[in-house]
């Protein structure tokens, strides 16, 4: 379930925003444009991928340190943000600050959509 919401969270997130993040790369850059259509779709499907790979951590450090919330939540971001910078490049300011934020914003909305809540009481 959790792997589930890191996809469409990262298709969301990660791909539409990492590709308009590109876009903003290109012109800050070089002052190239355009969209293609096999670029974006790549872009989107890895977006996903990587969402589905932050639900995955999530997942793996919940079952692992469940009971130590606080030491879940640092190594769950410790992974989140050193596989996201091992993954830019070339790793220098713009990519980092067009980039992280969205991982960010992913990571936080997947840790509060798969938060465990109370059953009520049938």
């Amino acid at each position: 379930m959790t792997v589930g919401y890191g996809a469409a969270l990262g298709t969301l997130i990660l791909g539409v925003g990492g590709r308009l993040a590109m876009r903003a790369i290109a012109l800050a850059t070089s002052g190239a444009s355009g969209f293609s259509f096999g670029g974006t779709l790549t872009v989107v499907f890895l977006g996903a991928a990587s969402g589905a790979g932050a639900g995955a951590i999530l997942s793996v450090t919940r079952a692992l340190l469940g009971r130590w919330p606080v030491a879940q939540a640092i190594m769950f971001w410790l992974l989140l943000v050193a596989i996201t910078l091992r993954g830019l490049h070339p790793l220098d300011t713009l990519r980092v600050a067009l980039f992280l934020p969205l991982v960010v914003l992913t990571g936080i909305l997947l840790q509060i959509v798969t938060r465990a809540r109370p059953t009520s009481p049938a």
